[in-house]
């Protein structure tokens, strides 16, 4: 099927770093160009108790991370405390949030303590299909990147999407507005189902979307099903998935028939203003 071949509900693949100590990250989904050619290469992955994921590399593409608090009743708490060195900044993050990282900017040294409640993570590179990375060390002056993280979902613009009363929590939105230089990102908490959504669009950017089971427990299911147009096809999905849909690629709408447990939507692009 046509549709099937932009997702990727990979489960299994090793997350390219490594934390101390090493139970300290639950793997959720991951997609790269072995699955889906062009794609921007992402990981999903749980931090469950308190550790570091050490060094300092660099990219060649810009990247972005994420970090969703579990607690649902709490949404912004990250119910600890997230440390992300970039270049000779130390971000300190208690609150759920997204961090933009340029490209061949030294970053690293992800420390996560205090934790009471796992934390999502998921990150992504926005020109690459592969991870690759190298050693780096900071060069840039302190105070160049304290401004780095973004939270909360306040657009510049004012404009809320609409949604169904209940249907979903906003989280995060990114763009370049509210970042110079980053690109456009949103996320989301389905609570419910819902039997409606975005009408069909293109886009004249990649566009990156993703369904993430909210149960660190059982990360690869999403504890309900997603219905999504693509191409002319719909597909569906119980599991955690990651598609890529490239620029000019018909797509949506999203439906969520079956909700047992809320899970997590984002979209993402490698452009820093949204348009359909």
């Amino acid at each position: 099927m046509s549709a099937e071949k932009y997702f990727s509900r990979n489960h299994r693949r090793p997350l390219p770093f490594e934390a101390i100590p090493a139970d300290a990250l639950v793997n959720s989904v991951s997609m790269n160009g072995d699955d889906v050619d062009t794609t921007m290469c992402f990981h999903a992955f749980w931090l469950v108790k308190d550790g570091i994921i050490p060094g300092l590399v660099k990219h060649d593409s810009d990247e972005v991370i994420i970090f969703i608090g579990a607690d649902r009743d709490n949404h912004e708490a990250l119910n600890g405390t997230v440390t992300v060195q970039i270049e000779n900044d130390e971000l300190a993050l208690t609150e759920t949030c997204v961090v933009y990282v340029p490209k061949g900017k030294a970053h690293g040294n992800i420390r996560f303590t205090g934790l009471s409640k796992p934390v999502l993570c998921y990150t992504y590179q926005l020109t690459e299909a592969y991870y690759r990375c190298e050693s780096a060390v900071p060069a840039d002056p302190e105070g160049t990147y304290t401004n780095n993280a973004v939270f909360r979902y306040e657009p510049l613009s004012g404009i809320i999407p609409e949604a169904p009363e209940g249907f979903l929590t906003f989280l995060l939105w990114l763009d370049g507005q509210k970042l110079a230089g980053a690109p456009y990102m949103e996320t989301v908490r389905f609570l419910t189902t819902n039997d409606t959504g975005p009408e069909t669009h293109v886009h004249d950017f990649d566009e990156l979307i993703g369904f993430l089971g909210g149960s660190p427990e059982n990360p690869e299911e999403l504890n309900g099903e997603i219905t999504f147009y693509i191409d002319g096809e719909t597909a569906s999905s119980k599991e955690s998935c990651v598609i890529f849909i490239p620029k000019g690629v018909e797509h949506s709408p999203i439906l969520v028939p079956a909700l047992a447990q809320p899970f997590i939507h984002f979209s993402a692009s490698n452009e820093g203003v949204y348009q359909r």
